[in-house]
């Protein structure tokens, strides 16, 4: 057994704290070949019930290392149409499952699986499809969800039309991620190539907003699928959000990913510990200011993927824990710092994770000049009215127990608009259910 996993190439701190450059290189065929010899191939291997999407990584991993690449490919394209993409940003929940990980490092899977798709091109079967079956679905949404049931439906012999109300197509993965870790000529690739087995998509067409079913019936739609993901902020709702300097983390990376620059200011405050919060401080870093964090809880508690957060701490990034604001101050409309409260840890709430509590007679004042939320995100159904759909109270469409059909005969649902805020992983996941249920759908219509 070899405890210690080999290391990828590092962009150094010194290089990428200038540029938007991709940090984590990702693996050459020696040191890919290097890993998958640590796998032990267990019998009952846990990384494949661990993957929300049950990814067979111990075959992949088998196969990778007999040289057997093409075969590996057939494997991961079944389940992620973007691979080069998702083995960039999933947390990585069968690396967490890896038995090795209990005694050292668990197998680097995501890493092994990007070399493949990085440098190996697309399997034979990507383009293959049944034959046509004269049905036409429309998919509201580009993101993993949308990509994920366009995709397969397309393989199932359906027209397939993909609508986007963004200028650009593939949802967080183009415009939530920076690209010192996902590329944006990656996500365009793989939607290219998705184009190739004739998915229509029209970006700057937002549906949504002039959203009525019957009109796209009318229009030849046999089915609809919502996938809009939860792009709508989250406010923590303590006074002062509404000065000039305070914005959400979902605005922020929206608009510099679309724009490629940001007015930053000179000393910026990020709230919260999740991707979200370290790529928004990354970014501010890297625009000039001087970015730091405040986070409620303590190191171990965060969210965001741990070798994101030390990169961020490499990149000479603050992290204030067991900090939270109360009050954003202002003058003249604009923010000049904010009151905050030093937290302590209670018992686990419903997260599992120990409940931060205020620390009476605590107060005091940290200076800033810009503060970006990264609290927490919702649907954006604003637009949704027709009065046969049904929403819970967190915003999320209401479908059937067992499918992913909505009230509306035809309508579909499903992703983070459904299960709230997730991850990509397993936004595939819900779309791969969502297929079938449409698939079954139109074969009795």
């Amino acid at each position: 057994m070899i405890k210690e996993a080999i290391k990828p190439r590092i962009l150094p701190v010194e290089e990428r704290i200038k540029n938007f450059k991709e940090v984590n290189l990702g693996y050459t065929e020696e040191q890919m070949l290097a890993e998958c010899e640590r796998c032990l191939q267990c019998k009952n291997p846990k990384c494949v019930l661990g993957c929300p999407c049950h990814c067979n990584t111990k075959e992949i991993i088998r196969l990778a290392s007999e040289r057997r690449y093409e075969e590996a490919l057939e494997i991961i394209y079944d389940i992620y149409v973007f691979p080069r993409s998702i083995d960039r940003v999933c947390p990585h929940f069968c690396e967490n499952a890896c038995v090795l990980g209990k005694k050292g490092d668990p197998i680097q899977i995501m890493l092994i699986k990007r070399y493949l798709a990085d440098h190996y091109g697309l399997p034979p079967s990507f383009t293959d499809c049944a034959p046509s079956t004269g049905k036409h679905v429309a998919v509201i949404g580009s993101g993993p969800a949308g990509l994920t049931t366009a995709y397969f439906l397309a393989k199932l012999g359906h027209a397939v039309t993909v609508f986007e109300k963004l200028p650009v197509l593939g949802g967080l993965l183009r415009v939530g991620i920076p690209e010192f870790r996902l590329p944006k000529q990656i996500v365009a690739t793989e939607i290219k190539q998705i184009e190739k087995i004739g998915v229509k998509f029209k970006p700057n067409t937002p549906v949504e907003e002039t959203c009525n079913f019957n009109v796209l019936f009318e229009e030849g739609f046999d089915a609809v699928f919502i996938g809009i993901g939860a792009h709508a902020p989250k406010w923590m709702g303590i006074p002062g959000e509404h000065l000039e300097g305070c914005i959400h983390a979902l605005d922020f990376l929206r608009e510099f990913n679309l724009k490629g620059t940001f007015p930053i200011g000179a000393k910026t405050a990020v709230i919260g510990g999740g991707n979200s919060a370290i790529d928004s401080v990354r970014v501010a870093k890297r625009l000039g200011s001087d970015a730091f964090i405040l986070y409620r809880r303590h190191r171990d508690q965060m969210p965001a993927n741990p070798p994101e957060i030390v990169e961020a701490e490499e990149e000479g990034i603050q992290i204030n824990f067991l900090t939270n604001p109360v009050r954003i101050l202002g003058k003249n409309n604009k923010v000049i710092g904010l009151e905050c409260v030093r937290m302590r840890l209670g018992e686990p709430d419903s997260s599992g994770r120990p409940r931060p509590i205020p620390i009476p007679d605590s107060n005091f004042q940290i200076e800033a000049d810009m503060m970006i939320q990264a609290v927490s995100q919702q649907p954006d159904i604003q637009h949704f009215k027709d009065p046969r759909l049904k929403f819970t109270r967190w915003k999320t469409f209401e479908i059937a127990e067992e499918v992913c059909a909505t009230p509306i005969s035809g309508v579909f649902a499903g992703g983070d608009c459904v299960r709230g805020t997730g991850t990509v992983v397993e936004a595939v996941r819900d779309a791969k259910k969502a297929v079938n249920d449409i698939h079954s759908y139109l074969l009795k219509t």
